[in-house]
């Protein structure tokens, strides 16, 4: 796919600022001011970041840029995850987003960009993601959308629209806090795969489908319960 997901860097920029300021512990203004990302102002170490389906590790170079101690998983990672890289990939490493391999509350924040609906198993997946992160712990998630009924179901035991994202999110155990509808870039993205010098056939066949669907793309800052029992409610659509 070009650029990995709809919007490429510029829309991983978005998500992270969806959460408050380039991320969910205000990363962005902490950074520019010489502190790492931190998850409360007694907290030294920078916050730990996870991307899911991280590919070539763009993201992952855009959350270490950030001041992020962060670390990608992708079934088909080039890197080993030790050492530094210009591009990122020495920080993705080879695994399975739906068992990562983990300890429970490991990370401060997990992304997943356009990897939820295309991993073989959706609800493991956001079961993981809420598994490693930490009480209190923010999961940035992008993806598509259906508007019918008789949709694709992907990754999911249902057709995806929304109602569906919001059952298996409730189910996990996710409160959404912010949302964003980003349809218009998928058109984009949609118009530069067509096109591209050879168009995969494959790739015809989803498209079209998914028009037939009436396909969408959404952005959601979604949070962790707290060890006190927050992080409930949605704050904004």
């Amino acid at each position: 796919m070009i650029g990995g997901h709809p919007g490429g860097a510029r829309l991983t920029g978005r998500l992270l600022a969806l959460a408050g300021a380039d991320g969910p512990s205000g990363a962005g203004a902490k950074v520019r001011s010489g502190m790492p990302p931190a998850a409360s102002p007694g907290r030294k170490e920078a916050e730990r970041a996870l991307d899911l389906g991280a590919g070539t590790g763009e993201s992952v170079r855009c959350l270490r840029a950030l001041g992020y101690d962060a670390v990608g998983i992708d079934l088909d990672a080039g890197g080993d995850g030790g050492g530094a890289s210009a591009d990122g990939t020495a920080f993705v490493i080879q695994g399975d987003m739906t068992a990562l391999p983990f300890a429970d509350g490991s990370f401060d924040l997990c992304l997943a960009e356009c990897s939820v609906s295309v991993c073989g198993d959706g609800p493991a997946a956001l079961g993981e993601a809420y598994r490693v992160l930490r009480p209190g712990g923010s999961l940035l998630l992008s993806d598509v959308f259906f508007h019918k009924e008789d949709a694709p179901h992907l990754s999911m035991p249902a057709p995806l629209t929304c109602s569906c994202w919001e059952q298996e999110l409730r189910r996990v155990g996710f409160a959404v806090r912010r949302s964003s509808d980003e349809t218009a870039l998928w058109r984009e993205f949609f118009l530069e795969w067509l096109w591209a010098d050879s168009p995969d056939p494959a790739g015809c066949d989803f498209y079209r489908e998914a028009g037939k669907a009436g396909c969408g793309y959404f952005l959601a800052w979604l949070q962790k319960a707290d060890a006190r029992g927050g992080g409930g409610g949605k704050d904004a659509g």
